[in-house]
């Protein structure tokens, strides 16, 4: 039956599905975003473009040509209704220009969040509006500029911008008081970020920020007084981890009674831990580790602190204790307990009660005998346990495999027993394992094999022996980090074909190893290479050339023969340490690597001469002891070559002056060469004679693990340290050897920083000691000696105010020592023996400390050093007069001792005819000789 629908009907019907589409197509815009952005703003993104001169991922922004939505450009954020850029993520520009022009941001008036975080534009500048730029924004909310490299000077900008609810100031070079005044305007401000700049003084007075929430201060220089914070009622969360602050901490924090995270860890806070931490009820995060805390902490304090999730507390005193409470059951149930230095014998009781901890850390305390296996059984959800610097002695484990256990150090405890067989079966998924500084002894337990996951494994410092097992070779394929160093394991390194390949460090110095074996060869990651200190034999194979290293150190094994040229075509090159071995040939002309730091070639047999190109790129260049020979070359310009190494060798000509032009030089050693010649008077031009700040460094090792889960954070504000984060960038130390103070010392990285010296000793240099020499203001080891260098002793050398050891013997140095030279307060060496040196010797100062082995050989010196009174020159007087006496004496003697030789001469020959004249037996006797000799020489 068919159904008449009326005309209004219809038009109703009409009208619905009209509706319906309309509908439709909205909630596919709500759905899929507005389909283009403002005109406007597309031509502001592309003059900022233009400006920034960013052309390549990660901003990948089109051309002026095509038009194309800017709200799906990558960094582009827009509200999906109006169309309008509301966010601008502009991180890691790799060429800003030196100034950032405000003026730019003018097209996005909308702008909620703009993140300028690592961009590194050294300022701000606006030639229309001036410090009113963020006037226009009037909806900005979130700027963060942190690790810019900016000033003090950008806050007068951000100080217009009242809308601000988050400021991120986190990473820059911003220093002195804090200037509140600069920031005077933005009182909306709910989260600011103060963290690794140069600020010092006191806190300053944040009364005005009434809704600041979260506070982060961290490393900087604050300092005193910090009762300003106690003000800010509605703070949630405050870092002042790793200042400069003192004294008791502020008893008005208890105020601060909506605080869910605080952390004054590595502070110089001392006296008892505050008792005022029991009234923080709100209280999530407490971290008051690495201050100076001393006495008996109660755990009565937190035990009410229901909230409380992360607790950390540690002293540098060695004067913390915990007290001892059996029958306490706290409120809380953490996930993360930290107590180191608190002088612990036993694993506390209350950690009994817990039920989900994550994070275990009780090193660098007294724990003693079985490793508490216990944890790992009654935790199952544990990540992490950290008990390194203990007094532990056995190792068991327990027998049911832990899946969750990533991270376990016992490092530095006293276990001096085999590996237990199963660790690798116990341990499945461990990422990071530290068992050195330990007595562990034998072979590695095959079980290694199957720990499947392993990133980072040190067991250096032990008593391991024998070779690496093939199942550990073979098994552990995600090894990052290797350290056997320290050990006895022998034969070749990795003697077979392994499936290291992500290993990208090993270091296995001081070991037994013999050999380098192919099994090597196929571990194509490694940037980092230490065989040092081993018994490797025959050549460097040629396929070292084929790695990328960063790193290779094989000292002081028995290598031997050329230097394959391929090792030195590698632009990776950090650090190559090939010294105290037996290589020979000529040394290589160049290296590709631009960022070679520290070349170590001494104690070979290289011959041939030094290629001028060789000091190019090095920071420290070490050819001690080689058959070098030639002369000095003039080497390429190098402006931060820190140490010049040359000592040992055969080198012979002149000092080039050249050398006046590496001015950052610290220590320059050309000793025991043959070199002659005057010394350069320029060399006063090199960094011994300037205040320097040049710092020098250690390398980080190139590369970083990350882990795949992140540990729980319990912050929704600032941006706090994971709860566990492995150092996998170490340092690398370097050291530079150099004789000073009569000894031979090895200066490392932090000791090299202080380190001055210039030694010419043992060459065959002469003429005068330059004056010049004496601006040499900071060196702190001169020497000369074993030279035939004549005039005086420079009376410039009163200006070297930190040299601690100055050697001028077996020279031809004449005249007086300078009296001004008492003045050297740091002086401990001063050896002038075996000179032509006259007069008194200064007896103030350091010169009163000096026995007579310094002044020997010098026999017109006298003073109290050597027991030879002065007596006002008379002495002098008296050596010059004998001298002169004893020169006409010698005169007078050599004259009559020859005419007495003569007269003696004739008076014998006179006598011998007179008795040939007599007939006398004497006489027949001799001319039967005569006879007899005459027959003999007719019969030959």
């Amino acid at each position: 039956m068919l159904m008449m629908f009326s005309p209004a009907f219809v038009m109703v019907m009409d009208l619905m599905v009209l509706v319906m589409m309309i509908m439709m197509m909205v909630s596919s815009l709500d759905a899929h975003g507005h389909i283009s952005c403002i005109e406007s703003e597309r031509k502001g993104l592309l003059e900022l473009k233009a400006y920034l001169n960013i052309s390549e991922y990660p901003y990948d922004w089109p051309n002026d040509t095509n038009n194309s939505d800017c709200c799906k450009w990558e960094r582009v954020k827009c509200d999906l209704t109006s169309g309008r850029v509301i966010g601008l993520l502009l991180t890691d520009t790799y060429y800003p220009p030196p100034l950032l022009n405000l003026s730019l941001f003018y097209p996005f008036g909308e702008l909620q969040t703009l993140n300028l975080s690592n961009f590194w534009c050294q300022g701000w500048f606006d030639h229309i509006h001036g410090y009113k730029s963020f006037e226009r924004l009037k909806n900005l909310e979130i700027l963060d500029i942190s690790e810019n490299g900016v000033n003090n000077t950008v806050l007068p900008f951000i100080n217009t911008a009242s809308s601000l609810k988050t400021l991120i100031l986190h990473g820059n070079n911003m220093e002195g008081t804090f200037p509140m005044k600069e920031l005077i305007n933005l009182r909306n401000l709910e989260l600011l970020d103060l963290s690794k700049n140069q600020f010092v003084g006191p806190v300053p007075d944040l009364a005005n920020f009434h809704n600041l929430q979260g506070l982060d201060m961290s490393d900087n220089k604050f300092s005193g007084s910090n009762k300003g914070l106690c003000q800010l009622k509605n703070l949630r969360e405050l870092d002042l981890s790793q200042n400069k602050f003192t004294g008791q901490f502020p008893q008005c924090f208890d105020s601060l009674t909506q605080l869910q995270v605080l952390d004054i860890s590595s502070n110089n806070f001392n006296g008892t831990v505050p008792s005022l931490i029991r009234n923080l009820d709100s209280v999530e995060y407490l971290a008051l580790s690495d201050n100076e805390f001393k006495g008996f902490f109660s755990l009565e304090l937190i035990a009410n602190l229901s909230k409380l999730k992360v607790f950390k507390l540690s002293s540098r005193s060695n004067l913390l204790r915990l007290k001892k409470l059996s029958s306490l059951q706290p409120k809380f149930q953490l996930s993360v307990i930290e107590l180191q230095n608190c002088n612990l014998e036993n694993v506390p009781s209350f950690i009994q009660h817990q039920k989900d901890l994550h994070v275990i850390n009780l090193s660098n305390n007294k724990l003693t005998g079985v490793f508490p296996y216990w944890l790992l059984e009654k935790y199952p959800n544990l990540r992490v346990l950290l008990l390194q610097n203990n007094s532990l002695t056995m190792l068991e484990l327990p027998r049911l495999l832990n899946h969750t256990l990533q991270i376990l150090d016992l490092s530095a405890n006293n276990f001096d027993q085999r590996l237990p067989e199963n660790i690798g079966k116990v341990l499945p998924n461990i990422r990071h394992l530290n068992l050195s500084n330990n007595g562990f002894q034998w072979i590695l337990p095959s079980s290694f094999g199957e720990m499947k996951d392993i990133k980072f494994l040190d067991l250096s410092h032990n008593n391991f022996s024998g070779s690496l097992p093939m199942k550990f070779l073979i098994g552990c394929s995600s090894l990052h980090t290797l350290k056997l160093s320290y050990n006895k394991f022998f034969g070749q390194i990795f003697p077979k074909q392994t499936n290291f390949g992500s290993l990208v460090v090993l270091i296995a110095n001081n070991n037994l190893f013999t050999g380098i074996a192919d099994g090597l060869r196929n571990v194509q990651s490694l940037g980092v290479l230490d065989l040092s200190n081993n018994y490797l034999q025959g050549v460097i194979p040629s396929w070292f050339g084929g790695f990328f290293f960063a790193y290779l150190f094989l000292s002081n094994n028995l290598l031997e023969g050329t230097l394959p040229s391929t090792l030195f075509s590698k632009p990776t090159f950090k650090i190559l340490d090939l010294s105290g071995n037996k290589f020979s040939g000529n040394l290589p002309s160049h290296f590709t690597g631009m960022d070679m730091s520290l070349l170590y070639l001494n104690d070979n047999e290289f011959s041939g001469t030094i290629p001028s190109t060789l000091i190019k790129d090095v920071l420290v260049l070490d050819l001690r002891n080689n058959k070098l020979s030639g002369t000095i070359p003039h080497f390429v310009k190098n402006e931060f070559i820190l140490s010049l190494l040359l000592r040992g060798n055969t080198l012979t000509g002149h000092i080039p002056t050249d050398l006046c032009g590496l001015r950052s030089i610290r220590i320059l050693d050309l000793a025991n060469n043959r070199l002659k010649g005057s010394i350069p008077t320029c060399l006063n031009n090199v960094s011994f004679g300037r205040r320097l700040n040049y710092e020098v460094n250690g390398d980080k090792l190139p590369f970083e693990i990350n882990d795949d889960e992140e540990f729980a954070v319990y912050s929704r504000l600032l941006v706090l340290p994971r709860q566990y984060s492995p150092d996998y960038t170490g340092v690398l130390m370097f050291n530079v050897e150099f004789a000073s103070k009569s000894r031979y010392d090895s200066y490392t990285q932090e000791s090299f920083n202080f380190m001055f010296g210039l030694d010419l000793s043992s060459n065959e240099l002469s003429g005068d000691i330059p004056k010049e020499l004496g601006d040499l203001q900071r060196i702190r080891a001169l020497n000369l000696s074993h030279n035939s260098l004549s005039g005086l002793i420079p009376q410039s050398f009163s200006n070297l105010t930190d040299i601690e050891s100055i050697d001028l013997s077996f020279n031809l140095l004449r005249g007086p020592i300078p009296q001004d030279l008492s003045k050297l307060d740091y002086m401990v060496v001063f050896n002038v023996s075996y000179n032509n040196l006259s007069g008194s010797i200064p007896s103030h100062g350091k010169f009163s400390t000096l026995d007579e082995t310094n002044f020997i050989g010098n026999l017109l010196l006298c003073g109290s050093a050597i027991n030879r009174s002065c007596d006002d020159n008379s002495t002098t007087e008296f050596l010059e007069s004998d001298d002169q006496s004893g020169d006409e004496e010698t005169t007078i003697d050599m004259e009559i001792f020859y005419w007495s030789l003569a007269a003696t001469y004739g008076v014998t020959w006179i006598t011998f005819i007179v008795f040939l004249c007599f007939d006398s037996p004497w006489r027949r006797v001799w001319f039967h000789f005569v006879d007899a000799f005459i027959s003999l020489f007719k019969c030959v």
